[in-house]
């Protein structure tokens, strides 16, 4: 038998956010014409990809929870890793696109109102931080780190925005909210980076990140019984469900010592490795020169000779 956990969803931290920050596009927009702001405009566009974003996560978180059925035997955990690998795609679009705007305001500068700058830039990051808070506790979840770490850079431009309106201000160098720009950039890209490799590892079977196959080979050597193990295969069904399937060699012996055996392995498995979906076949040996250990002799029949001597 094998037990599957499923944790108790975290749709509404998703779906409140998709809300607020449409809300905060708006404003940005409007805000951002309104005082000839390209900051406030540039960050509106970049948090309007947050909303594609959100919606495929929680479309991901749903589809987590629908048990399995006939045609998806495994349920649907990999829903949200396909989630994640398309948000990390996007974060590296998002921070490509604010380098290049950062390199348009380098090249042509624009007298920004910093006054309705700074405003915007509290209010929006009073939205993003608080949605980011949100999900810290999340983030072993592959899905729900994407939204974090594209919340989080979100939260990183806010701060850029409040620190270049007042920078900008009090010195007149307008130069300090592009190299903000760069600099936030980085942090998004690397974090995306990491999201797209370990969605892309799990989407192909990989062995899980932290995991080697001679530690997990050698666990199952440990267990009593077992003589040897091979053709082990370790992949992720999601970023925190892991299955395994190996060989193992063992004497021969009745089915329930297998049973035994069997269950001894799945809990130090699933003790030191987290890995709850096991597929155990056995291949049964002999120890040399005894063969049929288990099988008991076939019966002496009696000859007429001894019945004549009774």
């Amino acid at each position: 038998m094998h037990v599957h956990s499923h944790r108790p969803t975290r749709g509404w931290v998703v779906q409140a956010a998709v809300v607020v920050t449409i809300g905060l596009v708006v404003t940005e927009f409007v805000v951002g014409h309104l005082a000839h702001s390209l900051a406030l405009v540039s960050d509106g566009w970049h948090n309007l990809t947050d909303i594609p974003t959100l919606i495929f996560s929680w479309l991901a978180l749903y589809l987590e929870q629908r048990p399995p059925d006939y045609r998806k035997t495994y349920g649907y955990q990999r829903a949200g890793v396909l989630a994640a690998f398309v948000n990390g795609l996007i974060l590296v679009g998002v921070s490509i696109f604010i380098c290049f705007e950062g390199y348009e305001r380098i090249v042509a500068p624009e007298h920004v109102a910093t006054g309705m700058m700074l405003l915007i830039g509290i209010v929006a990051l009073a939205v993003n931080g608080g949605i980011t808070m949100g999900l810290v506790r999340e983030r072993r979840d592959l899905n729900l780190r994407s939204v974090f770490i594209h919340n989080l850079g979100d939260a990183l431009s806010n701060v850029g925005i409040i620190a270049g309106a007042f920078l900008i201000r009090y010195s007149g160098q307008s130069l300090i909210d592009p190299l903000l720009a760069f600099l936030i950039a980085g942090m998004i890209f690397w974090g995306a980076l990491g999201i797209v490799m370990e969605s892309s590892n799990i989407l192909l079977e990989s062995l899980p990140r932290g995991m080697s196959l001679d530690g997990i080979a050698s666990a199952v050597l440990r267990v009593p019984g077992v003589r040897e193990v091979h053709d082990v295969h370790v992949w992720s069904l999601g970023s925190e469900s892991h299955a395994m399937s190996c060989h193992v060699g063992i004497l021969d012996m009745a089915t329930s010592e297998n049973e035994k055996i069997a269950h001894q392995i799945r809990e130090t498995i699933a003790s030191e490795f987290g890995i709850t979906h096991t597929t155990i076949q056995f291949e049964h040996q002999h120890e040399p020169g005894k063969f049929h250990k288990y099988m008991p002799e076939p019966a002496v029949r009696p000859t007429k000779s001894s019945h004549r001597r009774g």
